[in-house]
């Protein structure tokens, strides 16, 4: 096996080094990993051929729980100049307002900058952002009235930390991957998309190509034109809160009747076609 077979191959089944403490037969199922339900034509990494097939993408979680259990450090010590004044060198305020700074941008930034959704639409999640918006309103209120209330203002800068954290905990609660099929680019067509999709390009592009159009609750239904090496894909993707692509075919993955119809068929009448040899993961003989 060359290595760019096997680079091929991890990309689509993910890296082992991304999940250290998993088992070797993991390669073809994960934990919490189902299939398709039986109007789909899917297929697997050992076998091939015709159908779409699960490319895992690596978990974000691990990529930024350093810069999270910073974040709350820095958080709490924006409060210390303000308990202790004058005993360090810079002004209190404005060392209490860089730790505050620098917490947030260490909740917020890494995990934006390693999700993996397409993120074309503009959101502010995982910020909560109404106590985070109560707590700048009474911050201004505490230097223009009573400082008393930058105390309060605290607390709901605490509150709304805890709040995202939570909110990026829930959004990482669910396997991330998405589905891919080979197609040739001439293949590609506005007929070959079953109903429910609303086509975005009418030619095969890099990028998002198409988007489910009924009302999924936090999730929407995307697919996007790829290409990797000299082979093109299209890949069908529920994604959370625009951030975060989750695996439908999960364990995990909490049931969602406005999703029934999305995950019922496939996104494309076609089969595609047969996966190339070099992404397929052929056992060797002992």
């Amino acid at each position: 096996m060359s290595m760019l077979d096997g680079n091929d191959q991890e990309w689509l089944s993910g890296n082992p080094t991304w999940w250290p403490n998993s088992e070797e037969n993991d390669k073809l199922f994960r934990f919490g990993e189902e299939i398709p339900t039986e109007s789909w034509d899917f297929t697997t990494y050992d076998i091939g051929g015709r159908g779409w097939m699960r490319q895992r993408l690596e978990p974000v979680g691990p990529r930024i729980l350093f810069t999270t259990a910073w974040s709350l450090f820095f958080l709490i010590a924006s409060a210390i100049p303000l308990i202790f004044p004058n005993k360090v060198f810079l002004d209190d305020q404005n060392l209490a307002i860089s730790f505050f700074l620098i917490s947030w941008f260490l909740l917020l930034v890494p995990f934006l900058q390693f999700s993996n959704g397409n993120s074309e639409d503009f959101n502010l999640f995982p910020l909560q952002i109404i106590p985070f918006i109560f707590g700048i309103f009474l911050f201004l209120l505490h230097i223009a009235i009573d400082p008393k209330l930058g105390w309060l203002s605290y607390l709901f800068f605490i509150f709304a930390w805890l709040k995202t954290v939570q909110n990026i905990s829930k959004s990482l609660s669910v396997n991330s991957a998405r589905w891919l099929l080979p197609i040739l680019q001439s293949d590609f067509s506005e007929d070959i998309f079953n109903q429910g999709w609303i086509l975005l390009s009418k030619k095969f592009r890099n990028g998002l190509i198409a988007k489910w159009s009924k009302e999924l609750g936090p999730y929407s239904g995307e697919i996007t034109g790829l290409s990797w090496g000299n082979h093109k894909f299209i890949a069908f993707s529920i994604v959370y809160n625009n951030r975060i692509i989750h695996d439908p075919f999960n364990s995990n993955f909490l049931e969602n009747e406005l999703l029934t119809d999305i995950l019922f068929q496939s996104p494309v009448k076609i089969l595609g076609e047969s996966w190339p040899l070099n992404f397929i993961q052929i056992a060797e003989d002992e």
